[in-house]
C-alpha cells in the first residue's frame, strides 16, 4: 500500500472509496463491522462525485470546503438538507457497495474475521470490475491509527478479475484530512450500513431511511451490497450467506 501523494486516477482506472462502520474485533459493545464505499471511473470523478458534493457542503456547512461527515449530519442538518442528502445518493451515478458482519453472523473456525471481510469486499470490488470497462483499479482506504496495519497486512493479497482477465490493483491510505470527497461519500455509505445492520438485529425485513436513499432509489446495477449471516470455507472457496 502506498500513500496518497503517489495517488494518480487516469481516465479508465476504477477509483474505489472505501471507509468502515463498527470495529474490525466486533470489541465489546460493538455490534458490527463493515467496509465498504463508493467507485467511479476516474474520468468521472469530478463530475459525479466531488463538484456536486462539494454543492452539498456548501449546503449543509455554508461552505463548500468544510468536512460533512455522516456523524456530524443529524446535529447540524437543516429543514429540506435531509431531502437534499437523499437526492444527491438518487441522482448520481456513481456505484455503491459495502459487506458487513454483525455478532450473529457465523463465521468458519479457521477464518479470522478481518480474512473473510477481505474475501468478501474483494468480491464486492469484484462484482463491480464485471460492469465496467476499467484498465486498472485504485483502492483507497480512510486511512485510520487503529485499523492502518491490520488492513495492509490482510490485504497483502488482493486480486482482480474480469472473466479470466487479471485487471491490476494498488491499495492506498488516504487521510481525512485530505478532505476528500469520494471518502466523505463514502462515509455516509457506511454509515448508512452500518445503521441498517444494527436495525436488522432487532427488526429484520425492514429498513431505515438512510438505507433506502442510498441502495433503494438507483439502477441495481449500481450497488452490490451484502450482509453476511455466516461464511464458510473450502479448500477452494469461500461462500457466504446473506
Amino acid at each position: 500500500m502506498t500513500s496518497e501523494e503517489n495517488l494518480i486516477l487516469p481516465n479508465r482506472c476504477l477509483a474505489v472509496f472505501v471507509d468502515d462502520t463498527g470495529h474490525e474485533a466486533l470489541a465489546s459493545g460493538h455490534l458490527v463491522y463493515g467496509l465498504g464505499g463508493c467507485a467511479v471511473m476516474g474520468r468521472d470523478l469530478d463530475r459525479v462525485i466531488r463538484r456536486p458534493w462539494k454543492e452539498m457542503r456548501k449546503r449543509v456547512t455554508g461552505s463548500p470546503d468544510t468536512p460533512l461527515h455522516a456523524n456530524k449530519f443529524p446535529g447540524i442538518a437543516k429543514p429540506g438538507d435531509t431531502e437534499a442528502m437523499a437526492e444527491f445518493f438518487r441522482i448520481h451515478q456513481f456505484l455503491r457497495f459495502g459487506a458487513i458482519f454483525t455478532v450473529d453472523t457465523k463465521l468458519a473456525d479457521e477464518l479470522s474475521l478481518m480474512q473473510a471481510m477481505k474475501e468478501i469486499l474483494e468480491q464486492r470490488i469484484g462484482d463491480i470490475v464485471q460492469r465496467v470497462l476499467c484498465t486498472e483499479v485504485k483502492v483507497i482506504f480512510e486511512s485510520s491509527e487503529r485499523a492502518n496495519r491490520i488492513i495492509e497486512q490482510t490485504f497483502e493479497y488482493f486480486e482482480l478479475f474480469r472473466g479470466s482477465k487479471h485487471i491490476p490493483s494498488e491499495l492506498y491510505f488516504l487521510r481525512k484530512s485530505a478532505a476528500e470527497p469520494a471518502l466523505e461519500v463514502a462515509d455516509f455509505v457506511m454509515h448508512a450500513i452500518g445503521r441498517q445492520a444494527r436495525h436488522s438485529l432487532k427488526q429484520p425485513g425492514s429498513f431505515v431511511p438512510d438505507f433506502c436513499a442510498v441502495f433503494h432509489g438507483v439502477d441495481r446495477k449500481l450497488t452490490s451490497f451484502i450482509q453476511v449471516a455466516a461464511i464458510a470455507k473450502s479448500d477452494t472457496e469461500l461462500s457466504a450467506a446473506s
